[in-house]
Parts: C-alpha cells; sequence; structure tokens
C-alpha cells in the first residue's frame, strides 16, 4: 500500500479517538447521517416503485443501517471509521423479483451474507491474490455499469420522459418532467458549486428542492394527486417502526430462484467493498486490507447482510459517501460512525419523518435516478481507465465486452435465461460469464490456466 505522509492529512481524530465533547461528538455524527441519508432512503423507495407494491419502508433502511453499522464495528474490533448503508447494487434484482419470489428475496439477501462470510474465509486461507484472481477489473467495471444501467429506464419513466402512451399519474406528463429536470438541475448544481457539508449531500438537497416544487404545484392544482397528503394527515396510517417481515409467511418453491436471481449480486458489492477500504486506508494511513484484514471486514459485512434479510431490510454496503466525509472533516474516528449509527436506529422510529419520506413524488425521484443510475454506471468506466485497463490486448476486449452485452441487454429487457422452471437474470448471467471467461482464458497463448495447483500451493504456504 502507497506510503502516506500523516501531515498531509493532519487527522483531527484517529479511529480509536473519541471526540472531546458531546456535544461535538453529535456534530460530527450528524454529517455522517446527512451524507449516508440521501442514498440510504432512496434504495427502499426505488425497490418499491420497481416491485410496484411496498417492500419495505424507509425506516427499515435507516434500521438496517444503523445496526449493520455497529456489527461491522464490533466484528473489525473497532479499528475501521467504515459506515454501512443501503446497497444500490441489488435493489433492482430485489424489486423486480419481489413479485414472482415474495419474501424469498430477503432469503436470498442473507445467502448474498454468507457469500461475503465465505469469501472471507478464503481471503484469510488463500491470501488477497484471490481477489484479483476472481475479481478483476474487466469483469467487475462492466458489471458496476450494468447495474446502473439496467434500472435507468424506470428513472426516465418516473421523469415523464418515457412511457408517453397511457399516462395514468393524475397529472399531466409535463409536470412530471418539469419536476425531474429540476430537480436533476439542482442536485448538479449542488454537486458542483456547493462547499462544506452540502457537498457531501446534493442527493438530499435535490430531493428537498424538488419535494418543494412538487408541494407548490400541487396546491395550486385543484384536485391534484401529485402528493397523497393522506399520508401525513392521517395519522392512522403513521408508521412507528421498521417494516419487519416475517420470513416464515413463504414458499418454499420460490426460495431457489430468488437465490439465482438476486445472491449473486454479492460479487458486485464486494468489489466496491474492497475499493472503500483501500480509500480509507489512504485517507487514515492506515492498511486496512491487513489490520484487521480484509478477511474480517468482509465478514462483518457479510454478517451485516445477514441481519439485514432476517428482518427484512435492504442489504448493506461500505458507503463511499461516508469516506468522503472523513476524507473533508479529517475526523476517523470509529465512536464518530457508531454515533452517526446510533443516530440512524432512533430515527427509523420517528413516524412524521418516515411519512414526509413516503410522500417524495415519483418525478422527485426519476430526477435524482438519473443521476444516481448514472454515477453507478460511469464508476464502472472510472474504474477501468483509472486501473490502465489494456484495451489493445484483445482478452480484456473479449471479456469485458460479452459482461456489458450480457448484462445490458437481458438486464434492460428484464429478461433471463429459463432453465426449466428457474430463470438466471441477465446480471447473473453477465457475472458468471465474465468470472468463468477471466479464469478460463489465459493472459498469453503459452501460459497455462488458473488451476486447482494455484489454491493447493497457497494452502501450502498459509501453512
Amino acid at each position: 500500500m502507497q506510503e502516506v505522509k500523516q501531515e498531509e492529512f493532519g487527522l483531527a481524530l484517529e479511529p480509536r479517538e473519541r471526540p472531546k465533547s458531546y456535544g461535538e461528538w453529535f456534530i460530527f455524527s450528524i454529517q455522517h447521517v446527512f451524507a449516508m441519508f440521501g442514498s440510504t432512503v432512496l434504495v427502499p423507495i426505488i425497490i418499491n416503485g420497481l416491485a410496484k407494491e411496498e417492500v419495505m419502508t424507509s425506516s427499515m433502511a435507516l434500521f438496517c443501517s444503523g445496526v449493520g453499522t455497529l456489527i461491522y464495528i464490533a466484528l473489525t474490533k473497532a479499528k475501521v471509521p467504515m459506515y454501512l448503508g443501503s446497497s444500490f447494487a441489488y435493489m433492482t434484482a430485489i424489486g423486480m423479483n419481489y413479485q414472482a419470489y415474495g419474501n424469498s428475496v430477503f432469503v436470498a439477501v442473507m445467502v448474498a451474507g454468507l457469500i461475503y462470510i465465505l469469501f472471507g474465509i478464503l481471503v484469510y486461507y488463500l491470501g488477497t491474490e484471490i481477489i484479483e484472481k476472481i475479481f478483476p477489473v474487466i469483469v467487475i467495471g462492466p458489471l458496476i455499469m450494468v447495474i446502473g444501467l439496467s434500472a435507468a429506464p424506470s428513472a426516465l419513466a418516473n421523469a415523464g420522459i418515457t412511457s408517453t402512451e397511457n399516462w395514468k399519474k393524475g397529472y399531466a406528463q409535463w409536470i412530471a418532467a418539469l419536476i425531474a429536470i429540476f430537480t436533476f438541475i439542482v442536485t448538479v448544481l449542488v454537486t458542483l458549486k456547493a462547499k462544506g457539508i452540502a457537498k457531501v449531500i446534493p442527493v438530499m438537497i435535490g430531493i428537498l428542492a424538488g419535494f418543494t416544487l412538487s408541494l407548490i404545484i400541487h396546491f395550486s392544482i385543484k384536485n391534484s394527486t401529485l402528493i397523497d397528503t393522506s399520508k401525513i394527515t392521517d395519522v392512522s396510517q403513521w408508521e412507528w417502526y421498521p417494516s419487519f417481515k416475517p420470513l416464515w409467511k413463504q414458499e418454499a418453491k420460490n426460495i431457489f430462484p430468488a437465490i439465482l436471481a438476486i445472491s449473486p449480486l454479492a460479487i458486485i458489492a464486494m468489489a466496491e467493498h474492497i475499493g472503500d477500504h483501500i480509500a480509507m486506508g489512504y485517507i487514515t494511513k492506515k492498511d486496512f486490507v491487513r489490520d484487521p484484514g480484509i478477511h474480517r471486514t468482509l465478514i462483518a459485512d457479510g454478517v451485516s447482510i445477514v441481519f439485514d434479510g432476517l428482518v427484512g431490510g435492504p442489504p448493506n454496503t461500505t458507503y463511499g459517501e461516508n469516506t468522503a466525509v472523513v476524507g473533508m472533516t479529517k475526523v476517523a474516528s470509529v465512536w464518530v460512525t457508531g454515533g452517526a449509527a446510533v443516530i440512524a436506529i432512533i430515527l427509523s422510529f420517528v413516524a412524521p419523518i418516515n411519512q414526509i419520506i413516503s410522500m417524495l413524488p415519483e418525478p422527485v425521484m426519476g430526477g435524482v435516478g438519473m443521476i444516481m443510475f448514472g454515477f453507478i454506471s460511469i464508476n464502472g468506466v472510472r474504474i477501468m481507465i483509472t486501473s490502465k485497463t489494456d484495451f489493445m490486448n484483445m482478452r480484456n476486449v473479449f471479456i469485458s465486452s460479452t459482461v456489458l452485452v450480457i448484462g445490458v441487454v437481458l438486464s434492460v429487457l428484464g429478461e433471463g435465461i429459463d432453465i426449466g422452471s428457474f430463470n438466471i437474470p441477465g446480471l447473473g448471467l453477465a457475472a458468471f460469464t465474465g468470472i468463468i471467461l477471466n479464469l478460463v482464458l489465459p493472459v498469453k497463448l503459452n501460459e497455462g490456466f488458473w488451476t486447482i495447483e494455484w489454491i493447493k500451493s497457497k494452502f501450502k504456504k498459509r501453512k
């Protein structure tokens, strides 16, 4: 890992260092809540929109985010100032498969967590080289692009840009487009021009701006259906606790196909996990890959995801937004991220906040979604650029293009490969195809394949 001089960063608080006062502690922690809030509560809203019914509430996302972060802190010996929030990697698969498989999607989330744990154990015994073997940039980059592109059509539809026929939202399509474009512009301007804490919460500011415009339009139009105000005026609808799911209420026949449709996405989220820890290590001048060890962070993240599935919430992931907060504030205290987790848990039981969030109209989420899904896709491109991927090498071109074509075409169309009564989704098929091609195709014609001998040699080395 690259050596970084401490004075370059001048950390105000080291990972194990506690804030001097409770007031300072709260202020530092609330910054992390602001950073993760917009993206974390956005995930269940998008999942519900894709499923066309309520799968989970925003309060559930906050609850899982807070508990998951505390689990992570405990299992990593409180050495890493990382915050966990709702992952964008799984939301399309969960939303699109909920109507077909019901609560079985949460069993699939638990299996995704078990994949994390298993991989963490493998990394412990085989060493970090296995990460580069299974998750090379030429596979992970295109897969990240597919995640964003597969969800983009729903954002454009909510924004009133597509679905021009049979528009039945109860308000004019041009109004939807106006709100979405306004939300889009505000979010972009805040991202580019804002300073201080506003710089790390552009999504939240964009949503608030879009919601404000929506309220103005709603109360300016007679009998408008743009916003369902009954969610806040009718106290009987208020939700005072997260939307816990009874996992025992499901059909056994749905479990395996749900696992096939959702769990493989763990391989993409793990790549994000590894990247975030390397970035956090650079900021804090700590080698988290070695101490507490990337195997331990993967296992901790996996246990938190198992918990998410157990209670019926969105799977967590390490949040780059919060890593940015550490870099900006120079506060790398685990006490602070733990405080943010406690605040998130408390907020999940504050009904008025949950009801206001549920009132957000689709055009607002469409405007934000266009940016968020675009960011997800462009991150795949960025990873390949920063790693200096050689596209003059036809092996790299063949693998990455195959992953991209299979993933984009099948995922955007919402189709997969039917094998008997099971359906392998496009994203999962693209992931497995990329991994297999990378493992089977030799880097050079005169080189052998990656075989079981390599694994055996790593076990011998460990012993």
